[in-house]
């Protein structure tokens, strides 16, 4: 049964998309100049508009790459920074392990149906070493589901992603199933088969080992839950008995140069190699039964989701992952360069919207049996594993995550109290909590769409501005009033939502500044390029986005950009705000627990000096 369908096909419309404009130099070097005002000195904010004077004048470099920038606009088919640039320079160049630095989690909620007994003693913690019957149960219906969800992708049953002005391109959905990437030299890649993907398996891992289940019957008929249940507990029960082999998927969490030799000295093993990995990587996603849970505590579940308890167990390439542990308890995660997080975000809400059927019927048809499959090592490929091991374990040792969910009040309350967007309210609220810890403003981050154009993804909503910085002075001010400091959280809200509505609409700076910067030829060179602001001003110490409203979520994530800076995502709900953060133990700037402290301290505090100023209102 399906409950979002309408008239409208899935990409009926994308041919009537525009293409993502090129700004003009004066609408950027305006917006860049601005952002640069609360980081510079009065001296040095004058060398920079001066820089930008010359960059501006007629015949100047700043024409040229201006044009040059044009002509690649007018021969990209789709989208000048998607089809030149931009996976390679976001994502595929980055050669550190995706692991934390780049992937992201979803932490699904607890299944309604999940037996009580699962939750009542050790805080729910169970040792390695044995599945439950639930879990399968669980993860046989979020398989089922998602492949539902896939069907209704390739049949345009799902309906078009509109706002109330706009439509919005569904491209991105069609990267959703059978994506990974793949290590190579200096740069990347993606294996996937073209839209409609015909792949009908997926990859299921169970104490790193690696299982084929197809989804279809040989008609091509979907499976139902009691199907694939019955195929998980025969791959458990082959697994139990089975010779097990070392842990090859634990190479994933490699930095990528390490893993692209890893990669390429296990092919030369044995052709065998290459039929294993092409597999793993033409599945349509992956599946981890972990033969433990983590309990109740929300930052230990956070942990095994963003990167297991060691970093076994997973195929961190894949785009889509979904793991289920011994008591049930699920989540996703993602590899980001296929497709933002927000499309596996709705995707994951809309399987988790029925239980988990205790009782799945079996269909009674034939279904082909799960089936193994096997990589062949040596002595190298052991070292690489125990090399891997030991960089991976430092790795998430190192990761200071931690999940908040504030009770108190949402969005509902922050329209009638602050009266302004409440995604510019929790922006402010991340500015004055890490001034409040900090003592000083940084360069922030926030994901803004810019889906409303074809194959459109992201542009960088730069938070940090002159009335940001003088909302947080000001709340730290004793001699001003509850209206003056209330009055400065209305003018840095509206700066938000007006850089915000630029951003979607393709006038952000940063990624026209990237375009051009790209085209610069060797032995060209231009100070607005070279004065250390320019890098400075994009070290994102706080790099923010937001999701859904994360009804079905208990939390959401993704690691920091810079070791001394935060990773932190948000659900907006209506009556619950949950954050997640991540940032370094090794670093002597940053401290997760104590940044979650300081922003329930200042969510508080905004609503009194609301409520002040627009009287009280109640949670709802």
């Amino acid at each position: 049964m399906v409950s979002q369908v309408n008239r409208d096909k899935t990409f009926s419309n994308q041919s009537r998309l525009p293409k993502l404009p090129v700004p003009t130099l004066e609408e950027t070097t305006t917006k860049y100049l601005h952002s640069l005002r609360p980081l510079l000195s009065d001296e040095d904010f004058a060398r920079n508009e001066a820089h930008i004077k010359d960059f501006l004048k007629p015949n100047g470099l700043g024409r040229i790459l201006q044009q040059r920038l044009i002509d690649i606009d007018r021969i990209s088919p789709n989208n000048w920074l998607d089809d030149t640039w931009w996976i390679k320079k976001a994502y595929q160049e980055w050669r550190v392990s995706v692991v934390v630095n780049s992937n992201w989690f979803f932490l699904f909620k607890d299944d309604p149906n999940t037996p009580r007994e699962y939750f009542s003693t050790d805080n729910d913690v169970k040792p390695q070493g044995h599945f439950s019957e639930f879990q399968v149960k669980r993860a046989a219906q979020l398989i089922n589901k998602l492949l539902e969800y896939k069907d209704l992708i390739d049949s345009e049953r799902i309906p078009p992603d509109v706002t109330r002005t706009h439509p919005l391109c569904m491209y991105q959905y069609t990267r959703l199933f059978g994506y990974t990437r793949i290590p190579q030299h200096g740069c990347d890649k993606l294996a996937y088969s073209p839209h409609p993907n015909s792949i009908k398996y997926i990859l299921i891992t169970v104490k790193n080992q690696f299982y084929i289940l197809d989804g279809y019957d040989q008609n091509g008929i979907r499976l139902t839950a009691g199907d694939i249940e019955k195929q998980l507990n025969d791959i458990i029960a082959d697994v139990e008995k089975a010779q097990l082999d070392p842990p090859v998927g634990i190479l994933t969490s490699d930095d990528r140069d390490s893993w692209t030799m890893s990669r390429e000295r296990l092919l030369a093993v044995s052709p065998q190699n290459r039929e294993t990995l092409t597999f793993i990587e033409n599945a349509l996603f992956a599946v981890s039964l972990d033969d433990y849970a983590t309990g109740t505590d929300l930052d230990k579940f956070l942990g095994n989701i963003f990167h297991g308890l060691d970093g076994h167990n997973r195929w961190f390439d894949k785009e889509i992952s979904i793991i289920v542990d011994s008591n049930g308890r699920a989540g996703m995660h993602g590899e980001h360069s296929p497709c933002d997080a927000l499309i596996p975000a709705f995707a994951s809400e809309w399987i988790l919207k029925e239980p988990t059927s205790l009782n799945a019927q079996i269909s009674g048809r034939p279904i082909p049996p799960p089936s193994r499959i096997r990589f062949i090592t040596n002595e190298q490929s052991l070292k690489d594993i125990r090399a891997t091991e030991g960089r991976t374990k430092e790795l998430i040792a190192d990761s200071d995550a931690t999940i908040l969910q504030f009770s108190e009040y949402g969005t509902s309350l922050i329209k009638k109290i602050g009266k302004c967007s409440p995604d510019a309210y929790i922006q402010m609220a991340l500015q004055l909590a890490y001034y409040q810890l900090h003592g000083r403003v940084v360069p922030t981050y926030e994901t803004g769409t810019t889906r409303k154009f074809l194959r459109g993804r992201t542009e960088t909503v730069r938070t940090l501005s002159v009335e940001s910085k003088a909302f947080v002075e000001g709340m730290m001010d004793k001699s001003l009033s509850a209206q003056q400091k209330y009055d400065r959280l209305q003018a840095a809200t509206k700066a938000h939502t007006n850089y915000s509505i630029d951003a979607s609409n393709g006038k952000g700076c940063d990624r026209h500044l990237l375009g051009l910067r790209l085209l610069l030829q060797k032995g060209e060179s231009h100070p607005i390029f070279e004065e250390p602001i320019f890098a400075k001003s994009q070290e994102w110490l706080l790099s923010t986005s937001s999701l859904t409203s994360g009804d079905y979520f208990n939390g959401t994530g993704f690691g920091c950009v810079y070791p001394n800076g935060y990773g932190i995502n948000y659900l907006p709900g209506a009556r619950i705000l949950k954050f997640g953060i991540e940032s370094k133990f090794s670093s002597s700037e940053t401290d997760s627990k104590a940044i979650k402290e300081s922003l329930i301290k200042v969510l508080r505090d905004m609503r009194n000096i609301c409520e002040q100023v627009n009287g009280k209102h109640s949670k709802l």
